[in-house]
């Protein structure tokens, strides 16, 4: 099984199906630099093949992440409180204390790169969400296309007991999910949230009691598709939140352009109908 370079994270592939899961069972799955590194190097390989059709995102042990590691916090707000000491002596201001580099896709900073990498990632992600999805960890179920829970799961965006806010796209992602209002009211709460009101907002998609397991078999339902279909249509419906509407009907003629009469899609036509024809018979 690949293992990324800082040992946090690790992914396989079978039958079209790629797994990924953080690798600190024993810290809960909590988030370091390391654990964004490896989750953008992980992302960015599997964007890369073609061989791809579906994506599982989970956490080994008994929690998806409890968010950031405290060693890892009490760094940050070291470093945070240096660096902004030195910008107020500059005068530079307060908007250098926070370190950004190069864009991938939309985002700069490594923590919103670990979870903004799963859009990128052309076919559909599920996340699998078991025990605690905390801070940061909720973030990157986030990212996801989809969620799959476990009855037991434990969700909270808790940035701002610490004194900041959600800054691994989560105030971008989750209005997207369950409007402007629930999302506000989870971010300033501060609020810890089970699987029956996380489903009944529409925040997961399915409960499952075993939901590494479910998402592993949504996934290979998904991976049975035309993979430049699969492209297509996630390409669409995130298209639906950044275009008019005339733009949107634009690119789904585009993609049916694309689409039809490939020698994928006539694969896909004859094997239908044979499954069809065999049905019929039967």
């Amino acid at each position: 099984m690949p293992q990324t370079a800082n040992e946090t994270v690790v992914y396989s592939l079978s039958d079209g199906v790629a797994h990924v899961e953080i690798d600190r069972a024993e810290k809960l799955n909590s988030l370091t630099r390391e654990v964004f590194e490896d989750l953008v190097e992980a992302g960015l390989a599997i964007r890369e093949s073609t061989e791809v059709k579906a994506v599982v995102l989970s956490g080994r042990g008994r929690a998806f992440s409890a968010g950031l590691d405290f060693t890892e916090m009490a760094r940050i707000a070291k470093s945070g409180a240096a660096t902004r000491s030195a910008a107020e002596e500059e005068g530079t201001g307060p908007a250098t204390v926070v370190q950004v580099g190069t864009r991938l896709g939309s985002a700069r900073a490594l923590a919103q790169k670990a979870v903004h990498i799963w859009s990128l990632v052309e076919v559909p992600v599920i996340a699998a969400v078991r025990g605690a999805a905390l801070g940061g960890g909720f973030q990157i179920a986030l990212g996801a296309d989809m969620r799959v829970a476990a009855p037991d799961v434990k969700l909270s965006l808790m940035e701002l007991k610490w004194g900041i806010i959600p800054d691994m796209c989560g105030t971008q992602l989750l209005p997207r999910l369950v409007g402007p209002a629930q999302a506000k009211k989870l971010i300033v709460t501060a609020d810890t949230i089970g699987a029956d009101e996380a489903f009944r907002i529409g925040l997961v998609d399915e409960v499952a009691e075993d939901p590494v397991a479910r998402a592993l078999e949504l996934a290979a339902q998904i991976a049975g598709q035309s993979r430049s279909a699969l492209v297509w249509a996630k390409r669409l419906v995130d298209l639906s939140y950044d275009s008019d509407l005339s733009g949107g009907l634009d690119a789904e003629q585009e993609a049916l352009a694309s689409l039809l009469g490939t020698e994928e899609q006539q694969q896909v036509v004859a094997e239908r109908l044979a499954a069809m024809k065999a049905r019929a018979k039967g």
